[in-house]
């Protein structure tokens, strides 16, 4: 008659057990789906004050951000193979993806910003009048859904002086047009740009603090 209640404890126990697994589950689920904030994404280079006001601006204020598809390490160490690869053998390099955002959960794309090297800085006559054109790097400009940085990295031997594009995409469904949406880019694409360069340990690059100015 005594043996009941032990044979409850023995069916109550594994029951516990997956009670408690599933929990894990869950949790680990809701941690996937929670993302990061502004100004944790692709290594913080978005940390500052100035660039995480404007992410946040970009993204939702209160948006939180997957970045899986994004490659941050992998930029300086193409961008130094770049620097030692002779002039006569230079080739266009494909971008390399710093930093792509979704919003977590319904997985919008946000922006994505791209590095490659660029072998001429481009002129802005052509785009002068579909851009604003701001004081950063050699040539920066920002348009409604695109922002370029171009800025030069200087580099001990054997390497060489590179110039580097620094290219910022927004995604148009996430809706964020308004009157300062050209300056949040640049803003971003610059903050990124300094973040490299510091990685890689630039020199001259140009590029301005905070939010560059119009130029």
């Amino acid at each position: 008659m005594r043996a009941a209640p032990f044979t409850a404890r023995r069916i109550l126990i594994p029951v516990a057990v997956l009670a408690m697994a599933a929990t894990g589950c869950a949790t680990g689920t809701d941690d996937a789906a929670a993302g990061q904030a502004a100004a944790e994404v692709c290594g913080g280079f978005a940390e500052e004050p100035d660039a995480a006001s404007a992410l946040r601006a970009i993204a939702g204020e209160d948006a939180r951000l997957t970045s899986d598809q994004s490659e941050p390490g992998r930029v300086v160490d193409e961008l130094k193979k770049a620097a030692r690869t002779p002039q006569s053998g230079k080739q266009r390099m494909k971008g390399v993806p710093f930093c792509t955002l979704e919003t977590a959960g319904d997985e919008k794309n946000v922006l994505s910003i791209t590095f490659r090297e660029a072998l001429a800085i481009p002129g802005n006559e052509a785009v002068k009048e579909l851009t604003t054109v701001y004081s950063t790097g050699r040539r920066a400009t920002s348009a409604d859904l695109f922002a370029s940085i171009y800025f030069t990295c200087r580099l001990a031997a054997p390497a060489h002086e590179i110039v580097v594009a620094a290219e910022l995409e927004r995604a148009d469904e996430n809706e964020a047009d308004g009157p300062g949406i050209r300056d949040e880019q640049i803003t971003l694409a610059n903050a990124a740009a300094r973040h490299v360069a510091a990685e890689w340990g630039c020199a001259g690059t140009g590029l301005a603090e905070g939010v560059p100015g119009k130029a």
